[in-house]
């Protein structure tokens, strides 16, 4: 009966390896669908990361036009040029070795996986039930409502990469796989700015609670990416500092508070206002160092680094995510009231609605400023009340009576 029983299993891994090779070889060699999506922002990562591998300047301008044009069918009047931190491209680098049309499909079934996959990974880690695990299939319906997560995906933007690599980031860390937490968080490096408090924050934590396996695995990532590009092209350094010092990226116009009040009052040093929100963020997390876990931690440094990140573009707030389906989580626990259950879904929907209206008629990209400020109050107020009803519930042996009786 075991021999039976170990044939089938060897039958069975066979099956999957021949499906998967199946489903690699339709992905690779397989007609493209039409129309084409995701070629937008993909257009300048693509070609970077192609003259990378082709060992040349992936920072010169003249060159990168010059790829956009003949292999990325770019038509536009500007060169699209990659700002991201090189190790980016050493991570697209397999992506190059496909055609141009054939990548841009590959990448746009990646960013959908990375949705669907993150925002289960985020649901379970935040889940405080088993009866609401069990519901992770409400997550990737949460991911593809949220209006900034379609317009990411049809751009065929990095920054999907952030926001799947905390969902994992979580996921690991809260099971203690700290090798493997530290990697994941690098891929929130690509767009700094995005989350310009959220990583130097747990970076910090980790060293404070000594998680030097976490440190590791992130240093370990972040230096094994930046080899492949120093290999590749030896003189990046040097290259990449002059390419993004002739461009001055506080001159866009970008949707957050000091996006609107540089629009509105000319201040543009108002972009810099993470200059003194970082630190006042760091003190903050030193008072609370012992009580705040990262499940907690994440979600409240993400809403402000995206609220007053020195730029970006409205669909960055696909990181925004993480926070979103947390509060959905604590909706379906169980634990608000049928109206305040109610009020918060609805009020969630109506800002997804209004920033689905906004972006169909916006003239400019800082007008999109007050999402992440709405999403903001919305959180905040489902944290205090859940702080609040967690407070007022019996506790038995440390555990409070809802998790015990779901």
């Amino acid at each position: 009966m075991s021999q039976q029983t170990g044939t089938n299993e060897r039958n069975k891994q066979i099956l999957v390896l021949f499906l998967l090779l199946v489903i690699g070889g339709f992905l690779l060699f397989g007609p493209l669908p039409t129309p084409r999506i995701g070629n937008g922002d993909f257009t300048g990562y693509w070609s970077a990361s192609y003259l990378l591998a082709q060992r040349e300047n992936f920072s010169d301008p003249l060159m990168l036009d010059q790829v956009e044009r003949q292999l990325a069918h770019w038509t536009g009047d500007f060169t699209l040029i990659t700002w991201n931190p090189p190790w980016l491209l050493s991570l697209l680098l397999p992506l190059t070795a496909v055609s141009f049309d054939r990548a841009v499909w590959l990448w746009l079934l990646t960013n959908i996986t990375m949705i669907f996959v993150g925002t289960i990974l985020a649901w379970v880690t935040f889940a405080g039930r088993t009866a609401t695990r069990q519901r992770a299939w409400i997550a990737p319906l949460i991911g593809f409502a949220f209006v900034p997560t379609l317009i990411a995906i049809s751009q065929g933007q990095v920054n999907i990469l952030i926001f799947f690599g905390l969902a994992l980031f979580l996921f690991l860390e809260s099971r203690g796989y700290l090798l493997g937490a530290g990697a994941a968080l690098v891929l929130t490096t690509i767009k700094p700015h995005i989350v310009y408090i959220t990583t130097p924050l747990l970076l910090l934590r980790a060293l404070y609670r000594r998680s030097w396996r976490l440190l590791f695995g992130f240093g370990l990532a972040i230096v094994g990416l930046t080899l492949i590009t120093f290999l590749l092209r030896p003189s990046f350094l040097s290259e990449y500092s002059q390419t993004t010092n002739a461009g001055n990226l506080l001159d866009w116009q970008t949707p957050t508070v000091g996006g609107i009040v540089a629009a509105t009052w000319g201040w543009q040093w108002a972009k810099l206002m993470g200059i003194v929100i970082l630190p006042l963020v760091i003190i903050w997390w030193w008072y609370y160092r012992n009580e705040l876990q990262s499940a907690e931690l994440v979600p409240i440094t993400l809403l402000i680094s995206v609220a007053t990140a020195p730029f970006g573009w409205s669909y960055d707030q696909v990181v925004l995510l993480i926070p979103i389906v947390q509060i959905v989580v604590w909706v379906v626990d169980g634990r608000y009231s049928r109206p305040e259950r109610i009020a918060l879904i609805a009020t969630l929907i109506v800002i997804d609605l209004l920033f689905f209206y906004q972006r169909t008629h916006m003239q400019s990209e800082v007008e999109a400023f007050w999402s992440p400020l709405a999403i903001t109050l919305v959180y905040a107020w489902a944290f205090w009340r859940k702080q609040t009803i967690d407070q007022e519930l019996p506790r038995t042996d440390g555990i409070t009576t809802y998790l015990e009786n779901p």
